[in-house]
């Protein structure tokens, strides 16, 4: 029998029929399973013959029903490599949708499709794809390499799995984006990969859909997806319905992994006592805290205030890394040292300091911030500065934030030009960064032990002492300045306009345009300076450069009116705020409280008597001071202004009881393991909210309003 070669040919035509105009046919059309094999077989070896290119596209035939008949009227061997040569020339015509009918068909035959296709085929087929892709053409794609994964196909190899991903997201298509996801191996993490993208657009709601979807897709509740959809959970500013896929979880007897409890706690970092419970429960599923854990509890007790809570962590810390169940890192250091810095403690920043050298950690970026941080929060300008050169002697390149943080020290401390003489120094000389290698570890591990110098730029340098053993060079970090580092220098300007100006104009040269917050500062500076004229004109202008107002300005533009006695204009600004939705802050409520005693002080001038005692509404029955989100906020700093500031009298509710506590005091709240009963919190851990009777009113007795004016007008005199 002779030896039968198949050749693949991809066609638009959808039947075999050679053109009729060829001089082998007769102008009778027939169907190819009526020709004779001798004429097919001639036909497709003459094809074959070099110098017949051209032949191949003109007698362009669609080849599954040629291999149906020849395989069906033979038993030689198929030859693959002439297969994948019409296979190629197909794919070089971009013809993919024909290569896809007839890899059907082949199938159907008992033929792997997948072997038609040698190392020229793939690659041919890998560029059709990549064209695809860079076309636009998703849909298409998608759809190709889902039937392609049928027959076998390596589909990861085509193109790389994460560009098509964020293909699906700029089109805001999560649907998609699992569809494709699905047909890979390795899934199960592409589908956190997928959440991660869509949260990093804030686009909670595609993240979830996402999220549920792979729920199908999946055998069993996957951890990796779980934990990515809680961190973007946090991410979007949504920590309850975190809580609510951790339920479910346990709703399911999943037993969650430390990552999930961990990602969990950080989340809802700001809610210390849902994160000591979060933290109570992963002890009683039995479930082992790492060091991570430890550190988030020690973020959440940072961002309540809870000195004395971290303080008995880190302890309980300790003590795990001195039996070895536990080694402390950078992490955990930087967040106890910062707890001190924001307490203003900052002997016992040191101290931390100290303990971690000791343990062989050296002190990072963070670290050195919370350091100068923590000088800076009590006032100590100098010992700041003396932080910040050392970092620069222990090699440690300064970021911006921890510029900010020294350039805001000496702001807060009235040291004006001290802040611009660092930062003109900065933004010429920039840093000189020693590179430091010390065999001492106690090099550096001192503030104020080195000999000071004063530098021609006034920037204070320190001479560390350093064991004789090390080698030192320096070399020159430039100083790229932020937003906020110029807000901080505007404030430095006093009631200068101008010169607050000329910094605005100085950020757009670097690259940096103001925002709100820049704005509002140059109205305050107007409004401190009582130029009027000149806020009402800032607070126009932040409109014309395409910045809509927030509650700061109107709270600053407010205030210029308060200090200029234009309270006309300064209650046109607050209800223009309600109109455009704007949630009034703390500072809001003490501004329109004060221009309320102005106006009544102004009157009672003019002779009018005070006849009744004023009520003050801060809950939802009136839109004055706020809504009922922040209503406990707004009523605390209402009687702060009131009390402490002015000296008058408070009474809540309907004036029997006198206000006394701080309404805005956080309910008690748990630690870990022997520290719940240590503080006294109750090991049920119930989600209570204390709150006294009566929030929504307050009131000043006119007796007490009284004496207040009498004194005050009496002190003008």
């Amino acid at each position: 029998m002779r030896e039968v070669q198949l050749l693949l040919i991809t066609a638009a035509s959808s039947s075999f029929l050679l053109p009729s105009h060829h001089p082998s046919l007769n102008r009778t059309k027939t169907s190819a399973s009526e020709r004779p094999w001798p004429f097919l077989l001639h036909n497709a070896r003459s094809l074959l013959m070099p110098g017949h290119g051209t032949r191949l596209k003109y007698y362009a035939t669609e080849s599954s029903m040629v291999a149906e008949s020849l395989l069906a009227s033979t038993s030689s061997p198929v030859d693959v490599k002439l297969m994948s040569a019409g296979i190629s020339g197909s794919l070089r015509e971009g013809k993919i949708r024909a290569i896809v009918e007839i890899l059907g068909r082949v199938e159907k035959l008992g033929i792997c499709p997948l072997s038609l296709f040698d190392g020229s085929a793939r690659e041919l087929l890998r560029l059709e794809c990549c064209r695809l892709v860079d076309g636009g053409r998703l849909d298409e794609f998608v759809e190709l390499v889902e039937i392609l994964a049928g027959y076998g196909f390596s589909i990861k190899d085509l193109v790389e799995p994460i560009a098509i991903i964020r293909m699906c997201v700029e089109r805001r298509d999560p649907h998609m984006a699992v569809r494709y996801t699905s047909i890979l191996p390795h899934s199960h993490i592409l589908f956190s990969s997928i959440i991660h993208e869509f949260g990093k657009k804030k686009d909670l709601e595609s993240a979830l859909i996402v999220f549920n979807e792979s729920k199908e897709k999946l055998d069993a509740p996957n951890m990796y997806v779980c934990r990515s959809m809680i961190d973007i959970c946090g991410l979007c500013g949504d920590s309850l319905r975190s809580r609510c896929i951790f339920e479910e979880l346990l709703a399911q007897n999943v037993t969650p992994n430390t990552y999930i409890f961990n990602s969990l706690m950080n989340v809802n970092a700001h809610d210390l006592h849902y994160t000591l419970h979060v933290y109570k429960r992963m002890q009683a599923i039995g479930v082992t805290a790492d060091v991570a854990s430890y550190n988030i509890l020690l973020k959440a007790c940072r961002l309540a205030g809870r000195v004395d809570l971290a303080q008995d962590i880190y302890k309980e810390v300790m003590q795990m890394e001195s039996t070895g169940a536990l080694k402390l890192d950078i992490i955990t250091y930087s967040t106890i040292i910062k707890v001190f810095a924001d307490a203003k403690m900052w002997q016992m920043a040191l101290k931390i300091k100290e303990e971690m050298l000791y343990a062989g950690v050296n002190p990072n970026i963070v670290t050195w911030s919370s350091l100068v941080s923590a000088f800076a929060n009590a006032g100590l300008v100098e010992k700041a500065v003396q932080v910040f050169e050392e970092m620069l002697h222990a090699g440690c390149e300064p970021n911006s934030q921890c510029c900010n943080i020294l350039l805001s020290a000496c702001v807060e401390s009235c040291q004006y030009d001290r802040a611009f003489r660092f930062f003109r120094s900065w933004m010429t000389s920039g840093f000189q960064k020693a590179h430091t290698k010390v065999r001492n570890r106690n090099a550096f591990s001192h503030i104020g032990m080195g000999v000071e110098h004063a530098s021609k730029n006034g920037v204070t340098q320190m001479s560390c002492n350093v064991d004789q053993h090390h080698s030192c060079f320096t070399n020159v970090v430039g100083f790229k300045p932020t937003i906020a580092t110029y807000n901080i220098l505007m404030k430095a300007c006093g009631t200068d306009y101008y010169h607050a100006k000329a910094l605005m104009d100085e950020m757009r040269t670097v690259g940096l345009y103001p925002n709100h917050i820049s704005w509002s500062i140059l109205i305050d500076i107007c409004g401190g300076s009582h130029n009027m004229r000149g806020a009402m004109q800032a607070f126009k202008a932040m409109r014309d450069a395409g910045i809509s107002p927030d509650v700061v300005a109107y709270t600053t533009a407010i205030k210029a009116c308060v200090q200029n006695k234009n309270l006309k204009i300064a209650f046109s600004l607050f209800e223009e705020m309600k109109r455009y939705q704007l949630k009034p802050n703390l500072v809001e409520a003490r501004i329109v409280i004060l221009a309320v005693l102005r106006m009544i002080k102004e009157s009672y001038i003019k002779g009018l008597p005070i006849k009744d005692d004023m009520i003050i509404i801060t809950g939802v029955e009136i839109e004055v001071l706020g809504s009922a989100n922040n209503e406990p906020q707004i009523r605390a700093a209402v009687i702060k202004v009131l009390r402490n500031e002015l000296g008058l009298d408070v009474l809540a509710g309907s004036g029997n009881e006198l206000v006394r506590n701080d309404p805005t005091s956080p309910p008690n709240s748990s630690l870990v393991h022997g520290i719940l009963r240590k503080h006294g919190y109750s090991s049920d851990l119930k989600f209570s909210t204390r709150r006294p009777p009566d929030l929504g009113r307050l009131m000043v007795p006119r007796k007490s309003l009284r004496n207040w004016l009498q004194k005050r007008i009496c002190a003008r005199r």
